[in-house]
């Protein structure tokens, strides 16, 4: 199991552009194989930034994402909704 966060930071007036694509994409992807989660979280501390919490089976299912036309499509809408570049940080859960 791997886990993604993504930092997104989003210009303030593009909020409601940015929310409906969002909305688009987790649908989407939460209909993926090897999806185990994708939910969009909002920062208590600014209003402008968002996570992408995502849990996928392998690197496989990540790389199938990554293609996926749904991503894709919402990689182009970003452009015009990012304040400043995608923070992304891919982990492993620590096993107890």
């Amino acid at each position: 199991m791997l886990h993604i966060e993504a930092r997104i930071t989003i210009k303030a007036e593009q909020t409601n552009a940015f929310l409906q694509a969002a909305q688009e994409v987790i649908a989407a992807t939460r209909a993926e194989v090897g999806n185990h989660g994708y939910e969009l979280v909002q920062s208590t501390e600014n209003e402008t930034v968002y996570y992408m919490l995502e849990k996928w089976e392998d690197m496989d299912a990540i790389t199938k994402h990554n293609e996926s036309k749904h991503f894709k499509n919402f990689q182009k809408l970003a452009a015009n909704f990012v304040a400043k570049p995608l923070e992304i940080a891919v982990l492993t859960p620590i096993e107890r």
